[in-house]
This record gives structure tokens, C-alpha cells and sequence, in this order.
């Protein structure tokens, strides 16, 4: 009779955990909300930990940080929104003339290399690879600024996602406490001692880059605004978001800026280059060092490895995700193998 029971138990189990993740999949488009909510609270909550425990309380320690948080996103936008609006007008408005002027180079490229005594078939085939590159090369020009003004049109997601993070943090206890309940008895020590080592993982990962991220945006939008290059801020918002890539962050975050210079003058893509170079070299050997510490124990093979398969198959996204998820999967195996395979 108790072995019927537990079978039911675990059908009706599998049954409910089938449901959950089909309704999940029906309401994916508002996940991504939800998902930004869990993030900020995540990475809020530590700080609000630490004000509890010099005895303020909790709710007014999360009011404390949303002020203080709001006040400096306020002041932030007071000064850099109008800003980054104006460079995207003017960056749309400055798409016929960038793509003229690529035009006429490439243009200018075809009646350099057609002076060269070529076999016919051969500049049949050089023609044709110019005409896709220049065809690749207006495609990505319009999906550049199609992301960029698409990123504004998310804002909702944005305004939303701190709301439902603030009743996250105020049940945060109450909400442990049911995640827990869910587990079996017999796997709470070890679903425990996972998680805290999870958030060891994730706070190398996540906090350490954001840090970095943010210092290397910054870095970079003065930088580029001290040289006159246009679009300096959103440049350099642009290169801080590409930082949380490793290793190839650091190359897509410098390439928009530098073909920005390179359609002004030679020279002053020059300048940019040795720019990016130089905060990169500040970066990778000073700053990353001293924020992020230890590696996150995955060779640089399986990063790249990761890298190329999380951009193929989710783009942008799946580079931003790919390392911090194959980490976090690192930890899960490493544990179930030392930990209970082993006993």
C-alpha cells in the first residue's frame, strides 16, 4: 500500500512539474521580467543583509537602498538620457551618410584593384565577395541601430523589474523558507550547501564584472569624448555591456567606436584603437585582478567553447550568459561528484 502511495506521489509530482514548465513556456514573453527582478534582488540583497544585521530593519534597509539607488538613476538620467537620446537621433540620422561613405570606399577599394592584371574568373569572384561584404556590412549597420533603439523599448521590462524585486527582498526569509519546504528532508544539507557554493560562484561572475563592466564604460565614454568622437556616451555604454563578454567583450565593444573614428579620419581611429588598448591592457591587468580574484576554475578552451556555442545559438545573449551558466553547472557536477557520488 505505501509503495502504491509513493508512486502516486511520483506521478502526480511529475505531472505538476510538467504543468508548471508547459504554463512557463505559454507566458514566456513577461519571464524575462520577472527573471531581471530575481537578478536585481540577488544582487541587492547581500547589501541589504548587511544593513540588518547592524540592527535596521529590513524594510526600511530596503527603502534606504531604493533611495539611495533612485536618487543616483535619477541623477544619471537627468544628465545621460538627454544625451544618449540626442547621439541616437543623430546616430539615425548619420545612417545614410555612413552608408554612403562605405559605399564610396568600397567603391573606391573596386577601381584600385581592377587596375591589377587579374584573370577574369578571379575578379568575377573578387567582385562578388565585395558586393556581399558591402551588402553584410549595411545589414549590420542597421541591426546596430535597431538594438540600440530597441533597448529603449524595453523600458517597461526596466520600470517593472525593481518593483517586483523590492517584494522579493521584503519575503526574501519566507521565501527560502518555502523553496526548502519543497525539497525532500533528506537532500535540504546538500541542496544547502550547493546553493551557498552556487553563490560563491555567482558573485565572482556577476558582481565582480559588473564592477568592471561599469568602470570600463565609464572609462571609455571619457575617453572617447576627450578625443570629440561622437556618440561618446553611447559608445561607451556600449563597450561596458560588451566588457561582460570575456575575452571577446573587450574586441565587439571597441569595434563600434573605431569604425565611428574611421569614418571621420584615419588618424583619429588610430587614437581610439590605442585607447581601447590601453584600458583594456588597465583593465585585464589591474582592475579585473583586484575586483574578480581567482579564476572561476574554467579552463580558457571551455570559455571560448562556451562562448561560440551560447552566441550561435542565442546571440547576444547566450554570450552574456554562457560563462556564468557553464560555471554554475561546473559547480552542480563537481558537487554531486565529491559530495554524493563519492559517499
Amino acid at each position: 500500500m505505501k509503495k502504491l502511495i509513493t508512486n502516486w506521489r511520483l506521478i502526480l509530482s511529475l505531472v505538476l512539474v510538467a504543468f508548471a514548465f508547459y504554463f512557463l513556456y505559454l507566458v514566456r514573453s513577461i519571464l524575462p521580467t520577472f527573471i531581471l527582478a530575481a537578478i536585481l534582488a540577488y544582487l541587492v540583497n547581500p547589501l541589504v543583509n548587511f544593513l540588518v544585521k547592524n540592527n535596521i530593519n529590513r524594510n526600511f534597509a530596503i527603502g534606504l537602498i531604493y533611495f539611495s539607488v533612485i536618487s543616483l538613476t535619477f541623477s544619471l538620467v537627468v544628465w545621460g538620457f538627454p544625451v544618449v537620446v540626442r547621439e541616437l537621433n543623430e546616430f539615425t540620422n548619420a545612417i545614410p551618410v555612413y552608408t554612403s561613405q562605405i559605399r564610396a570606399f568600397i567603391e573606391g577599394f573596386q577601381e584600385n584593384y581592377q587596375r591589377i592584371d587579374l584573370p577574369e574568373s578571379i575578379r568575377q569572384v573578387i567582385d562578388e565577395t565585395i558586393n556581399e561584404i558591402e551588402i553584410l556590412i549595411m545589414a549590420l549597420i542597421r541591426q546596430f541601430a535597431d538594438g540600440i533603439i530597441g533597448l529603449f523599448s524595453q523600458l517597461l521590462y526596466f520600470v517593472i523589474a525593481p518593483i517586483l524585486a523590492f517584494y522579493i527582498l521584503k519575503d526574501w526569509e519566507s521565501l527560502e523558507k518555502r523553496f526548502f519546504r519543497l525539497i525532500p528532508i533528506s537532500w535540504r544539507d546538500h541542496t544547502a550547501k550547493l546553493l551557498a557554493e552556487i553563490n560563491v560562484t555567482l558573485k565572482k561572475f556577476i558582481r565582480g564584472h559588473l564592477i568592471v563592466a561599469t568602470i570600463v564604460g565609464v572609462i571609455t565614454a571619457l575617453s572617447l569624448m576627450l578625443l570629440g568622437v561622437e556618440f561618446a556616451l553611447t559608445l561607451g555604454l556600449i563597450a561596458g555591456i560588451a566588457d561582460l563578454i570575456p575575452y571577446f567583450g573587450p574586441i565587439l565593444g571597441a569595434i563600434p567606436a573605431i569604425l565611428v573614428g574611421l569614418l571621420e579620419s584615419t588618424s583619429l581611429a588610430v587614437k581610439i584603437l590605442l585607447v581601447t588598448v590601453v584600458i583594456q591592457q588597465v583593465e585585464s591587468n589591474l582592475i579585473s585582478p583586484k575586483i574578480l580574484g581567482d579564476s572561476l576554475g574554467l579552463h580558457p578552451l571551455t570559455i571560448i567553447f562556451v562562448l561560440l556555442a551560447g552566441g550561435h545559438l542565442f546571440g547576444i545573449i547566450g554570450l552574456l550568459l554562457a560563462v556564468p551558466v557553464t560555471a554554475i553547472w561546473r559547480t552542480i557536477v563537481v558537487y554531486i561528484f565529491e559530495s554524493l557520488l563519492v559517499d
